[in-house]
């Protein structure tokens, strides 16, 4: 039988995202009227979800790589951190699409260090 217990479970998602939605739609209202947060947005998000998916044993591979993106000016007003906690929650809960994306992602490495010499 096959274990369907999600890792991040929906209660779970839904308070995450009562934070994180929310502080991207400031950064977007921000934008809009031609101010910047000045990376405290950032602040106030990257350690809250880095810590939680720590606590939780789950890989935060892409809402690190969300967080870093948030850093670029303009572009961090985007709802990039929301888009990287929900595949990140995504990834962790479907662990058969993860095994499928780390399968693609050896064939595309060992297919370009076979072109390139």
């Amino acid at each position: 039988m096959e274990n369907t217990e999600k890792k991040i479970s929906l209660p779970e998602t839904i308070l995450l995202l009562l934070y994180i939605v929310p502080l991207d739609g400031v950064g977007v209202i921000l934008l809009l009227i031609g101010l910047d947060d000045f990376f405290i947005l950032d602040a106030l998000t990257f350690p809250v979800t880095q810590f939680y998916f720590r606590i939780k044993g789950v890989k935060s591979t892409y809402d690190l790589i969300a967080g870093i993106l948030e850093l670029i000016p303009y572009i961090g007003a985007l709802p990039i951190k929301t888009t990287g906690v929900l595949i990140t929650i995504w990834m962790a809960n479907h662990p058969k699409t993860t095994e499928s994306v780390g399968s693609i992602s050896n064939i595309i490495k060992s297919s370009s260090g076979a072109v390139v010499k």
